[in-house]
């Protein structure tokens, strides 16, 4: 009996001694000689000062500059990745990233999507972007813009090559390269000559061109789990991760902050945009693009092991020239499309087959906004994957202007699962900021669709999107729409069966008969109701905490829209 209980006594002692291991700060001294400068950072969001510190290699990145990782530790969150920090830092450090650690300790509100613009006031202070730089005076210089953003226990995997244009884009691509390069490029860059080969094409160094596209990964290490994917379709030829600091996306870092694998996927860019200077012969996606980016997903799908990512459960976010890939992708059945365009006089074909065969390309959910996919509403199909449609009002892009009810409209017409918006005071920018016509917060909103459709073992409550009219509203037409949008889709029986939606009139506390229709594959219930609403009336919409979604699970809060009929 004694020997068991000294034993039971042993067992509970390195238990005890694990949980305290566990809590105790990991002993970064081994990287105090690269230490370059410590700082506290004053979080706006969070009113909470943290401590940032800054590392470097060399004296110096010289004038070439070097890539960032911020490294975000906070042990209120669930570590995935389960390296310790010393090597992921020592490494990052050893190949020469700039890194800088923020560590919010316990703060259990330095949450996605609390702290994501905290966060970006911090990548905007990398770069010195309305803000003094952070790296002022420590003769680091940061390459604009790769900065990745990591929580503690991520890696990142860079300048992974996923296509490549002289083996897999179609015949008479690299002759439309070389004619852009001699008629284009050329006569603006002293020293160069014509070319009657593309292989002679040469970059700013004397290079030969690089006809690779590119990706890169920011996964956990030695992960407790596999997680839902966010690909971004890149618009910019340095694949910058948050895209500038110039703008407000903090879009991605939220993302890699609440649990995903963040890809930032390369563009099918014409090289010549790579090596050179943007210019309007800039893409290649009219013929070649389905190709691409449906290699991207294989390769992706390839390395779920690798770099533990669920590929069941992947979105994709294209915005502006990253639209196209996103708008292809969210066909079900894009892996049996053809490209767009063909280059006449040549044959059809590849110089070799294409990569990754044997592997599907598969996306989950999309977002879409303000791109050349915005003028091909024909490839929308009635299984389009849950999508949301983005444009700003102030988008001076005449396609987009022409293309967003165009493209909107038929999302409307096949009943896809998406939501629509035209974006007050916003222009060629992501969803952010109150929506005054659908009375929401465009940033919530987008995360909150993602999650539901990436995340289903988290078993997250639905969530209402959007209700129409928006609370407070006044002057509302007697035939208005009225209806609640929910993501994921809902258990219809838990609205019709058990009223789980009503209309109620104030006056006199009185439920308004009427029908619901259902719409958006399952995800919006619009009323009909049976006489026209009163003039001068002020109404609610009650949405009960009972709803379920098809899995089950609760809304769990009421939610109450209050309304007034005009005259």
């Amino acid at each position: 009996m004694k020997t068991r209980t000294n034993f039971l006594y042993i067992i509970l002692l390195l238990i005890f001694t694990g949980l305290v291991s566990c809590n105790k700060p990991e002993d970064l001294s081994e990287l105090k000689p690269y230490l370059k400068k410590s700082l506290s950072w004053k979080c706006e969001k969070l009113n909470k000062e943290v401590p940032l510190n800054i590392y470097f290699l060399e004296d110096s990145t010289g004038s070439d500059g070097a890539q960032v990782i911020v490294y975000i530790k906070n042990q209120a969150w669930e570590r995935i990745g389960q390296e310790p920090d010393l090597p992921i830092l020592r490494d990052n450090i050893q190949n020469k990233f700039i890194v800088i650690t923020v560590d919010f300790g316990n703060e259990p509100k330095a949450v996605s999507t609390f702290i994501d613009k905290d966060l970006h006031d911090i990548f905007r202070a990398v770069y010195g972007t309305k803000t003094e730089s952070l790296l002022k005076d420590i003769n680091l210089k940061p390459i604009n813009y790769r900065c990745f953003f990591m929580p503690a226990g991520y890696r990142v995997a860079t300048d992974l090559v996923y296509w490549e244009l002289d083996k897999h884009a179609v015949y008479g691509t690299l002759e439309y390269v070389m004619k852009s390069y001699n008629e284009d490029i050329l006569p603006k860059v002293p020293g160069l000559k014509p070319v009657t080969s593309p292989f002679d094409m040469v970059d700013r160094k004397g290079q030969p061109f690089d006809f690779t596209v590119k990706m890169d990964i920011v996964y956990p290490s030695q992960a407790k789990r596999k997680l839902p994917v966010l690909v971004n379709s890149e618009t910019i030829s340095e694949r910058n991760p948050n895209s500038s600091p110039g703008s407000y996306r903090p879009h991605y870092i939220g993302f890699t902050m609440r649990g995903y694998v963040h890809v930032v996927m390369g563009h099918c860019f014409n090289p010549c945009v790579n090596h050179y200077f943007h210019f309007n012969k800039f893409e290649l996606d009219h013929w070649n693009g389905l190709a691409c980016y449906t290699a991207a997903l294989r390769y992706i799908h390839m390395n779920a092991d690798k770099y533990s990512m669920d590929t069941d459960y992947i979105g994709a976010m294209g915005h502006s020239k990253g639209q196209y890939a996103v708008t292809r992708l969210s066909d079900p059945n894009h892996a049996g499309g053809t490209e767009s365009k063909k280059f006449d006089g040549f044959p059809e074909g590849t110089p070799e087959s294409q990569p990754w065969q044997g592997y599907p390309s598969d996306i989950q959910v999309g977002y879409q906004s303000m791109g050349m996919g915005t003028f091909e509403p024909e490839y929308i199909t009635p299984d389009y994957v849950p999508t949301i449609f983005a444009c700003g009002e102030k988008e001076r892009d005449v396609i987009s202007k022409e293309g967003f009810p165009k493209f909107a409209r038929r999302l409307e017409e096949l009943d896809v699962n998406h939501i629509s918006m035209l974006m007050q005071g916003l222009a060629h920018e992501l969803p952010y900021g109150y929506d005054q016509t659908l009375g929401i917060d465009r940033y919530q909103v987008f995360h909150d669709f993602f999650d539901r459709y990436l995340k289903p073992d988290e078993k997250l409550s639905p969530v209402v999107l959007i209700i129409i009219p928006r609370d407070s509203a006044e002057n509302v037409s007697p035939s208005s729409e009225i209806s609640v949008q929910f993501a994921p889709l809902i258990d219809e029986k838990s609205i019709l069966d058990s009223k789980g939606i009503q209309l109620i009139r104030l006056s006199d506390n009185s439920g308004v008969d009427g029908s619901w229709k259902i719409s958006r594959g399952g995800t919006k219930f619009s009323f009909v109701p049976e006489q026209p609403l009163q003039n001068n009336s002020e109404y609610k919409i009650v949405v009960s905490g009972d709803i379920r979604d098809k899995a089950g699970t609760r809304l769990g809060k009421e939610k109450i829209v209050r309304f007034r009929i005009g005259s």
